[in-house]
C-alpha cells in the first residue's frame, strides 16, 4: 500500500468513533438478555479499543447477536478484566485481553484480583502489534548491529524512552538489553505521547514503541528505524528488517510484540468456546477486516483455544521472570 493512502492516526480515531455505536445498531431479533457484553479494560480510543471495535462489528454480523462494548479502564487493565473473571460462564460476558493485563500487570501489582491463567477461558488469539527499535538521527548507528556495538562500547551513555515503568515498551527494551548484554538508561514517561516529543527533539536517544506510533517519524526522517520486534516484517514499514534479521547472533530468536485476544470467564462450556472460536476465526479471515487491522499496524493471527492458552502461559512465564529480575514495580 502506498504510504499516502494509509489512514493517519487521526483518521483511525475517526473510524473508531464511527463504530462506537456498533453495539446499539444490531437488529433486536433476539431477547435483550442474550446480547453479548465485551469488556475492554482500557479507555475508548486506546489501541485495544481501536482494534476491538471493527472485530466486534464483524462478529456481531456473523453471530446475528447484539454485542455491547463496555470500556472499563483502571489499574493497568486489571479492573475490567477482574469483572469478567467474576462473571457467569454463560457466554454473554467476554473480555478483550492483552499482553498488558494477561501477562504483565498481574506480576506488577501486589495482590492482583485474578490469576491470568486460572481465572479465564482463552477463546482465540486475534492479532499482535510489533514494536519498532528506533534511534534519533543524531545517534551514530544505521543498523541493529551498529546499535548493539555502540551500546556495548559506551554503556550508560545512551538512553531510551518508554511509555511507563512496567509497560510492554519498557519490558521489550529490557529484554533486548538482557539478550545483548548492553546497558542503556531507561527514561519512563506516562505515555508514548509524552515521550515521543523528547525523542524527536533528540533529548532521548532511543525508543521501542508500537508500529502505529513509530510509522510517521520512521517514514518522514525524524527517526531512524532499525528493526521491528515481530517474527515477520510489518506491512506498514516493509523495508525495515526484523530484529532476527539484524545480524546480531544473540537476537536470532528474538520476538516480542503486544498481543490481543478474547477470553471468557472461568468454566465457560466447551461448546460455547468452540462456537465463539469458530466465529472469530471466520471473521478474522475476511479480507476487509484484515485490511482494516493491518492498516492499524496489527498482524492477524487466529487459531485454537488450546494454542492461545499455551501462548498466554508462555508469555506469563516470560514477562513475570523479567519483572522479578529487574524488580520492576507499578508506578
Amino acid at each position: 500500500m502506498n504510504p499516502s493512502t494509509r489512514p493517519t492516526r487521526r483518521q483511525w480515531f475517526g473510524h473508531a468513533a464511527s463504530v462506537l455505536a456498533v453495539a446499539g445498531t444490531a437488529p433486536r431479533a433476539r431477547a435483550q438478555g442474550s446480547r453479548i457484553r465485551l469488556v475492554i479494560p482500557f479507555s475508548a480510543g486506546a489501541t485495544s479499543d481501536l482494534l476491538a471495535r471493527p472485530v466486534m462489528q464483524a462478529l456481531q454480523k456473523e453471530l446475528g447477536q447484539e454485542i455491547v462494548i463496555e470500556n472499563k479502564p483502571g489499574v493497568g487493565g486489571l479492573t475490567g478484566a477482574a469483572e469478567v473473571a467474576r462473571a457467569s460462564p454463560d457466554g454473554l460476558t467476554l473480555a478483550w485481553g492483552t499482553v498488558s493485563n494477561h501477562a504483565i500487570a498481574p506480576s506488577l501489582y501486589p495482590n492482583p484480583p485474578y490469576d491470568p491463567l486460572r481465572d479465564f477461558t482463552p477463546i482465540v488469539l486475534l492479532c499482535s502489534v510489533p514494536h519498532v527499535v528506533m534511534v534519533h538521527p543524531s545517534v551514530p548507528a544505521r543498523s541493529l548491529g551498529e546499535l548493539v556495538a555502540l551500546l556495548r562500547r559506551e554503556p550508560g551513555r545512551w538512553d531510551y524512552a518508554s511509555s511507563g515503568n512496567g509497560t510492554i515498551s519498557h519490558l521489550i527494551a529490557e529484554s533486548f538489553k538482557a539478550a545483548t548484554g548492553t546497558h542503556s538508561v531507561h527514561i519512563p514517561y506516562r505515555s508514548s505521547a509524552q515521550g515521543l516529543p523528547d525523542f524527536l527533539a533528540g533529548r532521548v536517544h532511543l525508543m521501542f514503541d508500537t508500529v502505529v506510533v513509530s510509522q510517521g517519524p520512521a517514514t518522514d526522517g525524524r527517526a531512524r528505524p532499525l528493526a521491528v520486534t515481530s517474527a515477520a516484517r510489518t506491512a506498514l514499514l516493509p523495508a525495515v528488517p526484523t530484529v532476527r534479521e539484524g545480524g546480531v547472533p544473540e537476537l536470532r530468536g528474538f520476538e516480542a510484540s503486544g498481543w490481543f485476544g478474547v477470553y471468557g470467564p472461568p468454566g465457560l462450556p466447551p461448546a460455547q468456546v468452540q462456537r465463539l472460536n469458530a466465529a472469530l476465526n471466520k471473521v478474522m479471515a475476511q479480507a476487509e477486516l484484515r485490511r482494516t487491522l493491518e492498516q492499524a499496524g496489527a498482524t492477524v493471527l487466529g487459531g485454537t483455544p488450546e494454542a492461545f492458552a499455551e501462548h498466554n502461559r508462555s508469555e506469563v512465564n516470560r514477562w513475570s521472570a523479567l519483572i522479578r529480575q529487574l524488580n520492576v514495580r507499578a508506578e
